[in-house]
């Protein structure tokens, strides 16, 4: 038997989302008043309008640096997955890997602009016996983008993944932060 999708409110779409949307420049009264003419349009789907106001912002790109819109995408990506797990019953594994791309295109481009190596370690969340065999693992963010092993098809947590990988500094066998280029 299907689980069947819950509707999400307007007053639900502020207290779930409302932080997120604040942060990109809708205020709560806005997120109110342009859910009305949204919604005069024939559209009443308070879900669809919270997609809608999603997709509206990955397409708003204008003036962001590469870093601002990759941390822009990887946020609306992940809340985009909680969504789909909370109201729509779904695996937010999709929406989290997509989320996860736009943070190691991120760190690309940030370990570019550091002076010191960069590498990405994969860290385990709840509930996942495949990322056990993952954990600590390191790759540059080049080939961790390549790789991107988790929120993969082979992931076993029931609710999606919730593992992370993380940026950090390289260090030598001595525990020291290893530089790009040394210095003279």
């Amino acid at each position: 038997m299907e689980s069947k999708k819950k509707q999400i409110t307007i007053e639900g779409i502020i207290t779930f989302a409302g932080g997120a949307l604040n942060n990109l420049g809708y205020s709560n009264e806005y997120i109110e008043s342009h859910y009305k003419e949204w919604a005069v349009e024939g559209r009443e789907s308070t879900n669809d309008y919270l997609w809608y106001l999603y997709n509206r912002e990955l397409n708003n790109v204008e003036g962001l640096t590469l870093e601002q819109l990759y941390l822009k995408q990887s946020n609306i990506y992940y809340a985009m997955g909680i969504f789909v797990l909370k109201y729509e019953n779904g695996n937010r594994n999709h929406y989290t890997r997509l989320a996860f791309k736009s943070e190691l295109l991120r760190y690309i481009e940030t370990s570019r602009e550091s002076d010191y190596q960069m590498e990405v370690i994969i860290i385990q969340g709840k509930n996942c016996e495949y990322v056990r065999t993952l954990v600590g693992q390191t790759r540059t963010p080049e080939e961790m983008l390549d790789w991107q092993p988790l929120a993969s098809k082979d992931c076993t947590n029931p609710n999606g993944c919730n593992c992370a990988y993380s940026l950090v500094p390289k260090r030598d066998m001595n525990g020291r932060l290893v530089r790009k280029k040394s210095i003279d």
